[in-house]
């Protein structure tokens, strides 16, 4: 049973994993654009970032199983210093040798007070502010992936509502930790789990989709960059086993505690 909470460097951790053993990879690594992670410098000259991620993917691409998946989250930059990082990392990728499948948009509704206008009402210099990120998904070797029939657990009208490519996702409030309703006994819940100190923490919602989407319970779940712990915690609780690596003993000391 792979159910591992690993704190260490994923470049490092990842190399010991065996190849061909994880169903789906699920992560969102850092954005590089300042933010403040626990242990990691978020502000790399840009090429240097897209460089110290390359291991990572290749070693990614190679615990997967034929037809595995890999569900990456990322957004473009800033408004002033814009890097179409999501088409960067979509060619890096490829030129890995994964298959590119779809991408998601996940709408997450966050534009309600405007300040970054740029030329209002002038066409000067107007700004487009994101309220979007992307869930880029890829393939290894093969777009099917083998599993037990009697293992699927999506229900007729979750895979109607997941296969339209626009999901609207409330973002995670800062600090907190919504949890998916039904899905968690009343002795499990912690409701209002704390997951201070994490700045891009990711939404339940959107990693129940993604796990109820792309694979079978018993599949083995991984997240390289874990932060505090949502994929490892759905991947639990819709009965999967997951693998969780992060660098940062307070990150993985928090996503400990929310294991049932």
């Amino acid at each position: 049973m792979k159910e591992q909470i690993i704190c260490g460097d994923c470049r490092e951790v990842l190399a010991k994993i065996p190849a061909e053993s994880v169903h789906l990879a699920i992560t969102s690594p850092p954005y590089n654009v300042g933010l403040e992670y626990d242990g990691h410098d978020d502000s790399l000259p840009y090429e240097e970032y897209l460089e110290w991620l390359k291991p990572v993917w290749r070693q990614v691409l190679r615990v997967l199983v034929p037809g595995g998946r890999f569900a990456l989250n990322i957004c473009p930059t800033s408004i002033k210093d814009f890097k179409p990082v999501h088409y960067d990392m979509a060619r890096q990728l490829r030129d890995l040798g994964f298959i590119m499948r779809t991408e998601i948009i996940w709408y997450k509704q966050t534009i309600r007070r405007r300040t970054a206008w740029g030329s209002f009402r002038s066409p000067s210099n107007p700004h487009i502010l994101p309220s979007w990120e992307y869930v880029l998904v890829f393939s290894k070797d093969s777009w099917f992936l083998r599993g037990d029939k009697a293992s699927r657990d999506i229900t007729s009208a979750e895979f109607i509502k997941f296969s339209d490519g626009f999901w609207e996702i409330h973002p995670e409030t800062k600090g907190r930790q919504p949890y998916l309703k039904g899905l968690y006994s009343k002795k499990s819940a912690l409701k209002g789990q704390k997951t201070e100190g994490h700045p891009a923490p990711f939404p339940e919602e959107l990693i129940y989709r993604l796990i109820k989407f792309f694979s079978y319970r018993g599949n083995v779940v991984l997240d390289p960059f874990g932060g505090t712990g949502t994929v490892a915690a759905v991947a639990k609780k819709t009965g999967r086993q997951f693998i969780h690596i992060d660098r940062s003993p307070k990150y993985c000391e928090i996503a400990r505690q929310r294991m049932p």
